[in-house]
């Protein structure tokens, strides 16, 4: 059967197995105001782009739903299918279902697993924290540091005024030697869980005197705080005694908690089978690093950003996670977090990236994502022609030109005259704008999307179409003139979810409540740290 009704999907999702994998198929704006915990938020237009490395064996059962007000999740499951998923199924009545017949809870918010995770961490275990107002005293002792764990982008976007940028669990490895230069460390990131995270590692690590700085750089602007852009004032590299202090205190908190390791030979054998298993090898150190040098195979995903977005990478919590580092510490302190959030078969690669080409095993540079699911088959039935091409038929105006990608990408650069028809609501819309025998012109960012639209076309009867081939930045490339400028029409809810810090004061202290309510739950745990 291709659906499941909202009660027996219920049953299911109460149970303790969690082989199975659940999306919510509509637009990240959409799933922020609610959906059902532990979804993973994958919009329609994603699908063939994301599921190789998110549910990688085809035979998973997979479990999708939409608002229940139009037919998205319906169209979702037909490419699912179409791409070799047999075993997805949609919950009938989508979200409303949920709630009002199986007595489901709807959650808002975004990453809500691991945030949930962080307040629980923070109320049951007591982690130090001190407020904007204590923070701003201490800062400017000059033994205080302020450690940002965000990325590197994000930190160069808009950091606290002095602060040192040690993203992910990069502050593991600096944390002896910022406790030899230093009395203070106080841990930062956007709001609240990466600096929760990163101050109880740190305590569990065996440094004391760290605190979170409570609501991060969302509390320091709500006082009216002032933000510093561009590179990071210098922490440099850490020694080799703080890397083995790392090293030797990672290992023992993993070995405590159940992080098995993994041997080369065995890796060799996983990661083929990553491919059509759900094995999910994960290369936690910097992307920087990752780009510089990795084992083909691995899918970068630094350890701060696994711990902080598991519901995005980790869809099946039943399958095999492998962490690799250069050595082992930032694997091993994300191997740790993952048995606490209850994931069972956690490894990590023994002596990491050194011991790989130690070994005379070879390392790929670069970053590559698989090749979208079905664009073969799509590509068949398109016509693909070159910026030039394109540009001389949009200079006739004889076509009508659609850019199907996201709003964002559709704002920062869209081809002249171009009418906004996202992908995913394409066959819903086209009718209000085309007919069969018109021409139509299709791009977008990425070629992809576009090729898979114009597929879809094809396969609604639309046979005069062209595709803009390598997509808006071959346009650009080619130095032909983008316009720019918001839709101005809207199909359903917003099709992105803006960061809290990017919302404006209401936004952020809307955020901040809503963050901090999760915790509440936990409050009469708070005596019987786990």
């Amino acid at each position: 059967m291709s659906t499941i009704s909202a009660k027996d999907f219920k049953k299911l999702y109460d149970a303790k197995a969690r082989d199975w994998a659940l999306f919510d198929v509509r637009e990240k704006g959409e799933t922020v105001d609610g959906h059902i915990f532990g979804a993973s938020t994958l919009p329609r237009r994603l699908i063939e782009f994301r599921m190789a490395e998110l549910v990688p064996d085809k035979q998973t059962r997979v479990f999708i739903y939409g608002g229940g007000q139009d037919n998205r999740a319906e169209l979702a499951l037909k490419t699912l299918h179409a791409i070799g998923y047999a075993n997805a199924q949609e919950i009938k009545g989508g979200l409303p279902a949920w709630e009002k017949e199986a007595g489901g809870e709807i959650m808002t918010g975004t990453n809500v697993p691991s945030k949930d995770f962080g307040e629980m961490i923070h109320v049951v275990e007591h982690v130090p924290s001190i407020t904007v107002t204590e923070y701003a005293k201490m800062a400017k002792d000059p033994k205080v540091v302020t450690c940002d764990v965000r990325t590197p982008e994000e930190f160069l976007g808009g950091h606290l005024p002095g602060a040192v940028s040690c993203p992910s669990f990069d502050i593991a490895l600096k944390a002896a030697d910022l406790a030899k230069d230093y009395s203070t460390i106080v841990v930062n990131c956007a709001g609240r869980t990466r600096s929760i995270i990163g101050t109880s590692s740190l305590h569990r690590l065996g440094f004391k005197n760290v605190f979170a700085l409570e609501n991060g750089t969302s509390g320091w602007l709500l006082e009216d705080g002032k933000l510093e852009k561009g590179e990071a004032r210098p922490v440099g590299e850490p020694s080799k005694d703080s890397i083995a202090k790392a090293e030797a205190e990672a290992a023992r908190l993993g070995k405590e908690f159940g992080v098995r390791h993994i041997d080369q030979a065995e890796l060799k054998k996983l990661i083929p089978a990553s491919k059509t298993q759900n094995i999910y090898v994960f290369d936690v150190r910097p992307l920087k690093s990752y780009q510089a040098g990795h084992i083909d195979g691995t899918i970068s995903l630094p350890g701060g950003q696994a711990v902080q977005r598991t519901d995005d990478f980790v869809l099946v919590r039943d399958a095999t996670v492998v962490l690799i580092d250069q050595n082992e510490a930032r694997a091993m302190m994300t191997g740790y977090w993952y048995r606490r959030m209850g994931m069972e078969k956690v490894f990590v690669l023994k002596g990491g990236v050194d011991a790989w080409t130690a070994a005379g095993e070879k390392l790929v540079a670069g970053r590559k994502h698989p090749k979208p699911l079905g664009i073969d088959e799509a590509a068949k039935k398109v016509t693909k022609l070159k910026p030039a091409e394109i540009d001389q038929l949009v200079k006739a105006g004889k076509h009508l030109v659609l850019d199907v990608g996201a709003s964002l990408q559709y704002a920062a650069g869209h081809l002249p005259g171009a009418k906004w028809r996202p992908r995913g609501w394409l066959e819903n819309i086209i009718k209000d704008v085309a007919s069969p025998a018109d021409p139509i012109i299709v791009t977008a960012s990425e070629e992809g999307q576009s090729v898979f639209a114009a597929a879809t076309l094809h396969d609604l009867g639309y046979k005069n179409v062209k595709v803009l081939e390598g997509g808006t930045k071959a346009w650009r490339d080619a130095g032909l003139a983008l316009e720019k400028g918001k839709p101005t029409e809207t199909f359903g809810g917003p099709d992105f979810w803006l960061p809290p810090y990017e919302q404006g004061r209401e936004g952020m202290l809307r955020y901040l409540d809503w963050e901090i309510k999760l915790g509440h739950k936990y409050e009469k745990h708070a005596d019987h740290a786990r």
